[in-house]
Order: C-alpha cells, then sequence, then structure tokens
C-alpha cells in the first residue's frame, strides 16, 4: 500500500464536459480510487484527466502502473494509452465528435510492475510485450515490463529479494538466462485468469527442478508473512453502538429512553431510528445513482433482546408521538364513522344502498401495526387506504411463524416484501373467481421493526432461504447486551420523570412537528407523489463511493466478508437510506458528509452484528482450525512439512474429506491467512505448511 501523500497542487484534474464540475486529485491515491480500474488496468468512465485535452473523455483507456525503481512497493505513476473521445453533450443520445490516440504519464516514470508489492511473492516475471504484461498481471501474477526481455530481467533481479524466484516469459528468446526463459506460443493468449497461474506454477516449479540445487535458495520463514488469526476479532464480542452517528435531538432521546427504562443503548438506538423512519417515509425519497426520483427511504430493523429486556417499553417511549397522532386520528375516524352508520340508519334497503355507493364509510387511518400478513396490507395499498405503514412488534416469532412465512407461502411473500423496499411497488392478483382486492399500487412505503428473543430468532437468523433471498439482508441488526442483573434503582432513580425529561420533550416535540400533515418542504424540491429527495453534497459522495468500494472488495474470496455478500453488497444503499432519515429528522436541506459517515457507522456495526449468525463462516473458521492441527499432526508423525493434496483430501477430517468445495474453501482461506501453501512438484500438488507451526526457525 502506497503512502499517502498529499500535494498542494492538484495531482490531476477532471473536469465534467456537460456539468462543469472539477475534482481534484491531490495525490496519487485519490487519482487510484476516483479514476483508476486496477483490477482491468483500465481508466474509469467518465474521467476526463487528459492534462491538454481536458474535454475528451479517457474511459477504457489502459492505465499501467510505475513502480519506484528502488522501492518496488510503491506506486509512483501511471501511463495512460489508448483512444480519447470528444462528444457532443448537446446531443441525446451524445453523438461522437473527434477521438486521438495518446500515450502521456500521470505522476513519475518508474518501471512498469504490477501484483510485486504483496506480503509473499514466490516468483516474479519479467515480460518485452506489453499485451503479455497486461494479460499476466491481470491474473494477479507479479510481472515487470521492458521493451528488452534482458532488460525486464536485471530490473527484477536487482529489485527482488533472492528468495523470490525470478525469470522471464514472452514469445521471443532473451540473449542471457535462457534456462530462466519460459516460451510462449499462442495459445497462451485464450488462457483464463486460473488457468495462467496453474501454467506458470507448473513452468516455474519445472525451472526449479532444471537448476542445480545449490543454486536454488529456499524460502525461509520470514517470507511467509504473519499469521493472520482464523477468528475474526471484531467478530467475536459486541461492538459499542455507534449512537453518536444519531442527530443530537435523537441521540440525546436514546440516552434518556435508556437511563429511564434501564435498556441497552443500541435497543433504544433502534426503536428511535424506527420511529424517525416511519416518520420520513412518507416525506421523503433517499438518493438512487440511477433514478431522479430516488428510492424509498423506509427501513427494515431487527433487535434481539431476552424476555424482561424492557423491548416493549423502549419503544413506546420512542413513538409515543406517533402513538398520540395515531389516536387523534383515530378518534376523528371513530367520530365519522358513528355519522356515517347515524346517517344511514332507519332508510330503507334500497336508500341505504343508494347511500352507502354515494358516501362511502371513512377509512381507518392506522399506520401502525403489530401484527399484519402481506396480503391484508397489500389489500389496504390496492385500496389506496395506505400509502405509508410500518410493522412494529415485540413479538418477532410471531411474523417468522406466522402464515405468510409458511414454507408453502414465504417466498411469495418474500419476494411482495422485497418489492416494497426497494421499489414501494405491491401487486395481488387473485383467482377469476375472487377478483376482488386484485391490483397495484405504487409509491407505498413499509417500514419494520422487529424485536425478539434468540431462541426464537436463531433458526430464521441462520434460514439460508431468508438470506439468500434477500429479504434478511435488508435488516439493520442489532444483538444487545443482556443487562439483567445490574439494573438496580435507587432513591435518586425512583425521582426521575420521563415525562419532563427535557431530552424527550425536545424529541417527541419535533416528532409532533414532522408528524404535521402539511408537508414541511421548500418549494424548490420536485415532488414525486408528495416526496421529494434528499440528494448527497459532495463530500457525502465521495464517502458513498469510497463505502461501496470498501464493502465491495470485503466481499472478494477471503475476505471479511466472502460469506455474508447478499448483506455487504447492500451495505451502501443502506447507508444511503439510513442518512436520509437522519437528515431529513435534522431538517437539513442535504445529505452531507458528516450524515452520511454517521449513517455507513451504524451499518458497519449491523454488518458485524450479522457476522455472528453467520453460520456458514463459523463454521469455516472451525473447521480451519481443525484442518491446521490435522496438518500439524500428520507432518510431525511423518517428519516433513509437507503432505500431497490428494492425501489430505481423501484423509482429513469431515466434513471436508467429502465436501470438496468445503475444503477448498478451507484450503483458500488457509493460504490467505499464511498458515499454508499449495505448490506443484513434478505434476503433483502439495500441501506445505508454514514453518513456523512445527516450531522451526528462519
Amino acid at each position: 500500500m502506497n503512502v499517502e501523500i498529499t500535494f498542494s497542487a492538484p495531482f490531476a484534474i477532471s473536469t465534467d464536459p456537460v456539468t462543469g464540475h472539477k475534482t481534484e486529485f491531490h495525490s496519487l491515491n485519490e487519482l487510484i480510487q476516483g479514476c483508476i480500474d486496477e483490477r482491468n488496468f483500465k481508466v474509469k468512465t467518465e474521467s476526463y484527466i487528459h492534462p491538454e485535452y481536458t474535454d475528451y473523455n479517457c474511459e477504457e483507456c489502459y492505465a499501467i502502473p510505475h513502480v519506484n525503481p528502488h522501492n518496488f512497493s510503491e506506486v509512483v505513476g501511471y501511463t495512460i494509452s489508448g483512444t480519447i473521445k470528444k462528444y457532443d453533450t448537446d446531443q441525446s443520445p451524445y453523438q461522437l465528435i473527434d477521438s486521438k490516440k495518446v500515450y502521456f504519464v500521470i505522476g513519475e516514470k518508474g518501471v512498469f510492475a504490477s501484483n510485486i508489492n504483496k506480503a509473499y511473492i514466490p516468483y516474479v516475471l519479467g515480460t518485452d510485450d506489453i499485451g503479455l504484461f497486461l494479460k499476466i498481471a491481470r491474473s494477479s501474477e507479479g510481472v515487470v515490463f521492458n521493451e528488452d526481455i534482458d532488460s525486464a530481467y536485471q530490473i527484477i533481479n536487482s529489485g527482488m529479494p533472492e528468495t523470490t524466484f525470478r525469470a522471464m516469459a514472452g514469445f521471443n528468446e532473451p540473449k542471457q538466462n535462457q534456462d530462466l526463459f519460459v516460451k510462449l506460443d499462442e495459445s497462451f493468449k485464450s488462457l483464463q485468469a486460473k488457468q495462467i497461474k496453474q501454467f506458470f506454477l507448473e513452468k516455474i516449479n519445472a525451472l526449479k527442478q532444471a537448476i542445480s540445487p545449490e543454486k536454488f535458495i529456499q524460502i525461509s520463514t520470514n517470507q511467509w508473512g504473519k499469521l493472520i488469526p482464523l477468528v475474526h476479532a471484531e467478530s467475536s464480542a459486541n461492538a459499542a453502538y455507534p449512537v453518536d452517528a444519531l442527530p443530537p435531538l435523537a441521540k440525546e432521546a436514546v440516552i434518556a429512553i435508556s437511563e429511564h427504562v434501564q435498556a441497552p443503548i443500541s435497543m433504544t438506538s433502534q426503536c428511535v431510528i424506527a420511529t424517525m423512519s416511519h416518520i420520513a417515509q412518507a416525506k421523503v425519497n433517499a438518493p438512487h445513482p440511477f433514478s431522479p426520483q430516488g428510492e424509498p427511504c423506509s427501513l427494515f430493523l431487527l433487535t434481539e433482546g431476552q424476555s424482561g429486556s424492557r423491548k416493549s417499553t423502549s419503544r413506546n417511549l420512542a413513538d409515543q408521538a406517533i402513538i398520540k397522532h395515531e389516536r387523534k386520528h383515530y378518534e376523528a375516524y371513530r367520530c365519522e364513522l358513528e355519522q356515517w352508520k347515524s346517517a344511514q340508519a332507519g332508510l330503507p334497503k334500497k336508500e341505504r344502498e343508494a347511500y352507502c355507493a354515494e358516501n362511502p364509510p371513512p377509512n381507518d387511518p392506522s399506520t401502525l401495526y403489530s401484527d399484519i400478513t402481506l396480503e391484508s396490507i397489500a389489500g389496504l395499498y390496492i385500496d389506496g387506504i395506505l400509502n405509508n405503514a410500518s410493522i412494529a412488534s415485540d413479538e418477532a416469532g410471531q411474523f417468522f411463524g406466522g402464515h405468510s412465512m409458511k414454507a408453502d407461502t414465504r417466498n411469495q411473500a418474500l419476494g411482495g416484501y422485497a418489492k416494497l423496499f426497494d421499489e414501494g411497488f405491491v401487486e395481488r392478483t387473485r383467482s377469476k373467481s375472487n377478483m376482488n382486492g386484485s391490483g397495484r399500487a405504487y409509491d407505498t412505503r413499509l417500514s419494520f421493526s422487529l424485536q425478539g428473543q434468540h431462541e426464537v430468532l436463531a433458526d430464521a437468523l441462520k434460514d439460508p432461504v431468508l438470506r439468500g433471498q434477500g429479504f434478511l439482508p435488508r435488516f439493520i441488526l442489532t444483538i444487545p447486551e443482556n443487562l439483567a442483573g445490574t439494573r438496580l434503582q435507587d432513591a435518586a432513580y425512583r425521582n426521575k420523570n420521563v415525562s419532563t425529561d427535557h431530552r424527550l420533550i425536545a424529541y417527541w416535540t419535533r416528532c409532533e412537528y414532522l408528524l404535521d400533515d402539511c408537508p414541511q418542504i421548500k418549494p424548490e424540491y420536485e415532488l414525486h407523489n408528495g416526496r421529494y429527495v434528499l440528494s448527497m453534497n459532495d463530500g457525502a459522495r465521495e464517502i458513498d463511493a469510497a463505502f461501496y468500494n470498501i464493502f465491495e472488495e470485503l466481499q472478494a474470496k477471503g475476505q471479511r466478508y466472502e460469506f455474508l455478500q447478499a448483506f455487504a453488497s447492500r451495505a451502501s444503499q443502506l447507508a444511503r437510506r439510513l442518512a436520509t432519515v437522519f437528515a431529513y429528522f435534522e431538517g437539513l436541506q442535504c445529505i452531507d458528509a458528516k450524515i452520511l459517515k454517521g449513517a455507513c457507522e451504524v451499518i458497519k456495526y449491523s454488518l458485524n452484528e450479522w457476522s455472528m449468525y453467520a453460520d456458514i463462516e463459523i463454521k469455516a473458521e472451525s473447521e480451519a482450525e481443525r484442518l491446521v492441527k490435522w496438518l500439524i499432526g500428520k507432518c510431525v508423525q511423518q517428519k516433513t512439512d509437507r503432505l500431497t493434496y490428494s492425501y489430505m483430501q481423501t484423509s482429513c477430517p469431515r466434513p471436508m474429506q467429502k465436501n470438496k468445495n468445503l475444503l477448498e474453501m478451507i484450503i483458500q482461506q488457509l493460504e490467505d491467512s499464511n498458515y499454508l501453501k499449495v505448490e506443484i512438484l513434478n505434476k503433483k500438488r502439495l500441501v506445505v505448511l508454514n514453518p513456523l507451526l512445527l516450531g522451526e526457525s528462519d
């Protein structure tokens, strides 16, 4: 990783020709993050970074990294090579009006190299073909380019440690060191990344065998890298709920409820966020990367809590303004209903039917439900009775075990809830004999606030269907600490009065103001069915992009969220929604960097909580520990540091012995954690243990 060096003058500038928005990059890392696709060695879309042709788009040009010739781990610049294009942006779609072949450097010139800054590199290749360089680099192999292949070898020979095997690869043989050359032919160009890695493993091992043993230096233990613990520390214990991320009024209310109720901060935080989500979803939309109308800001929240953990009391205090608002409207509804009934009382049948046709009964204005099926709430949406609603229940087990979530109907229910969450859309199609109630409803909103006991929730939260279909990954989760046994009450506590607590009064007053039927909006906002989009400012957009990229990378094989991809892939979306709710509650005109950063902290916290329920991840880690112990035992017994892969595969502990995919996944994890390496010798795969595990020294 490069040391972040920031320059006062811009390192590079990209100016959008449509909006005129100028982005200045004051460090190479900023440029890489904003404009360089490092995996594919290409320039990202909408990058206008040519120093002279500033209105030409450089996207899809090759971006070839330069490294410091004295420190190969430091990237110092990029050569941009390819065709840049200029478009007439006044036409729709844009029309190409000019293009130019370019070759320019951003940053400093150095050595063309890639993938040579890893903790352990078994070998590095030199090549004189730029096409081969890019293909080999994309397969994650260490490679250096120079127009002269002998010079390429001299670069890696002098720049890489002796413990890294150095070789050359190309179509034309070098003048020197032919015994370190891998000759390629046209068939190499058709190989995929995994095939390239396997190809070079075999070729490099063949070169090693051809070299006399005294010339080849064995790898020492300090080239393995530090052993990485197999159990993630952040998953082993509850982290503190990031209550500071909430808007000030909401944060003070969270703390006040926690003090009065003697409930965990994480539980009262979820309750307050659920209240804010219920209010905000009726008035605003969250920004969406591809839709000017945005997306619902509704949130799904889930809290695990033992019986007696004060779930109901916490929720009632958080929802007090909503409860009063609902009650006032419900009482008005009851009066209207009684008047409607009285108006038709005593009328003959035909007149009563005519009266009812002209004067339909008033609708129940309730929007907060504790127990309602998807079928029922869909009917209310489709009939136009309801546009915004929340399902808030202290008995989540009833929801997960209810009729809609039974095996024969839950797939349909899960799809319905997903549509409501993502698009605010619901439809219901009944049989021809019962068409009443069929139809569609758009721009509807639904929030969830479910609370339940571990014994009830555990099976549901590990259910592969609920996870795989994306229902659970939409929830923000907390697993609060159990305060039982610590909730002692002294005289000072008993003298507290929740109804006079200024923190709660301020919070409830804000909620009442936002619940007012008159929309509190500025004239410049464009309304979409009564809602407007809270956009992000430039600072928030930068954080959003960085947050997305971080969690995208962490879903890769061997990374933190490899087994939680469905959850991690929604991190950015949930953060934008939560930030929208925060910004609306605080009365901001847009989502700023501070608000979005706080929302990101809450989502990171939730993902950590979900990882505690990631049964496959925990299982993989425990199986990894079992496999390491087995490998150490067998190597000690056979007085070796390696075993054949086939022997391990047929003799290792179950279930790995019977599950090839599980075994390969665990082997990859152990490789990434520096416990072992898989090498090929004479076409046989070997599992080589880190000498540190066998008590050896360097």
